[in-house]
């Protein structure tokens, strides 16, 4: 932590892009504190309207004014704020200092044992599991996630008990601004190469992350990826694996085939005693990995693991993580945020696993630049699903790409010749009367993706309601 930052002294700020799921809770634990927090969004949403019940101000749209109007102590942006923006430009001639969103959530941090969870995928999961356990625990952390917290209705939590518990984004290298106790690394694979440019470059800079708990400090590693921890034990760091090879320090022992959403399964500790869990949503081998590093987290901080897995059991879930939107005519649908190749896989394995007859997925990659670098990737994502169909890109700001678009991905995965039914579909009205028209009893419909793609559910339960009402009022 700079000597800088400790000493700064923030009584108002305004967030540009404030309803961002990470910039949301931010403002919001910041505005608990006793700050004046005001904001602006280009559009309205759940969050804004989150903010605005709380008693904070938000306005739609971007323009130099507001800043006059408000005339904060810093402006706070996200990674999708532009240096163009006019807010952004108007706080600069006006000397207002602009921050990093990382950079106030290490300001939020200042004083607290933090715990930082980053990986290239998982971190909205564990993040989320960890907050729910201490909180169980009666430790009352503040925490602050990428995705609301099911059981608690929001991203961001100001706690009292000096514990803090954030989401740490490695996507543009801002996690480097944290000062966290304990550093958790899920994985490390090859994402943002729009930022990083190369693996090497990524693996870099979670070894500054990593670097970051000091002496005094911890990090807790995926063992089952040999080289995060061999990155991690390069720091000179403590580091502690967890995972379900038998050479970690906790180990995840699932309790054979399963069936349906909930998992139990049981955690050896260093001490080689075990402890039990039962996670009621977000199956999968992924998420009963995600718990162990929260069992793993809840050692480090010298918790009683016996109360911490029961504390974890409690734990209802990540909202958009196998998120069960409805039922309508015996189709299940659930919406889910992975869009990375690898999450997408572990996803679909896990749905594999629920008993359905078929598996329909609707997937809408994100952002041009990933589409483009990952293409080969999703070649065989989609192995265990029965029917997919494609979206066009969700591009999250950025400028499309000449001849990447949601047809890549299906092109790649009718290559692959593992999937028997996909189609690329771009217009969404198409696409809803084409699920109606494919669905059955004892589907499970994903709606898969980290943008707007979770609005199919609910447009698809509506549609296919009425259809199956058109139907009744033709047989009377």
């Amino acid at each position: 932590m700079s000597e800088s930052l400790a000493e700064t002294n923030i009584s108002s700020a305004h967030f540009i892009g404030i309803g961002g799921a990470g910039m949301s809770g931010i403002a919001l634990v910041l505005y608990e504190r006793g700050c004046r927090v005001t904001g602006s969004d280009l559009k309205n949403s759940h969050y804004v309207r989150e903010l605005e019940s709380a008693g904070i101000e938000v306005t739609i749209g971007h323009e130099a004014s507001t800043i006059d109007g408000v005339m904060p102590d810093v402006v706070v942006t996200s990674t999708a704020i532009p240096d163009s923006n006019p807010e952004v430009v108007r706080a600069i001639e006006l000397g207002i200092p602009i921050w990093p969103r990382a950079k106030m959530l290490s300001y939020l941090s200042l004083n607290a044992v933090t715990v930082a969870v980053a990986g290239t995928h998982g971190k909205t999961t564990t993040s989320s599991m960890i907050a729910t356990m201490l909180d169980r625990l009666g430790m009352d952390p503040s925490f602050l996630i990428g995705g609301v917290v099911e059981g608690y209705d929001t991203n961001g939590r100001n706690g009292e008990g000096g514990y803090f518990v954030c989401e740490a984004d490695e996507s543009d290298g801002s996690f480097l601004y944290l000062n966290p106790t304990i550093a958790v690394v899920t994985n490390i694979e090859a994402d943002h190469l729009d930022h990083y440019g190369t693996l090497e470059n990524i693996e870099k800079t979670f070894c500054k992350f990593m670097d970051l708990v000091g002496d005094g400090g911890t990090i807790v590693v995926n063992g089952d990826a040999s080289h995060c921890a061999e990155l991690a034990r390069s720091t000179g760091r403590h580091v502690i694996t967890y995972g379900f090879d038998e050479g970690n320090d906790y180990v995840c022992l699932p309790e054979g085939p399963h069936r349906g959403i909930e998992s139990n399964f049981g955690v050896r500790v260093p001490s080689g005693t075990r402890v039990d869990v039962t996670i009621h949503a977000n199956p999968g081998r992924h998420n009963m990995a995600n718990a162990t590093a929260a069992i793993a987290v809840a050692g480090a901080l010298g918790a009683d693991l016996d109360k911490a897995a029961a504390a974890l059991s409690e734990f209802k879930g990540a909202r958009r993580r196998f998120t069960h939107v409805g039922d309508v005519a015996g189709v299940t649908v659930v919406d889910d945020y992975g869009h990375h190749p690898t999450e997408i896989r572990a996803t679909l394995g896990a749905a594999a696993d629920l008993g359905f007859d078929r598996i329909v997925c609707v997937f809408q990659p994100h952002r041009y630049s990933r589409t483009q670098a990952l293409s080969d990737q999703f070649t065989h994502a989609f192995d265990k699903v029965d029917v997919l169909r494609v979206m066009d890109v969700f591009s999250a700001g950025e400028l499309p790409i000449p001849g990447v678009s949601g047809k890549t991905v299906a092109n790649r995965v009718i290559a692959g010749g593992d999937v028997e039914d996909v189609r690329y579909v771009p217009n969404r009205r198409e696409l809803v009367d084409d699920l109606v028209g494919i669905c059955r009893p004892g589907d499970l419909l994903i709606t898969q993706g980290a943008g707007d793609v979770t609005t199919i559910g609910p447009a698809f339960i509506e549609a296919m309601q009425a259809h199956e009402n058109d139907k009744a009022d033709g047989t009377r």
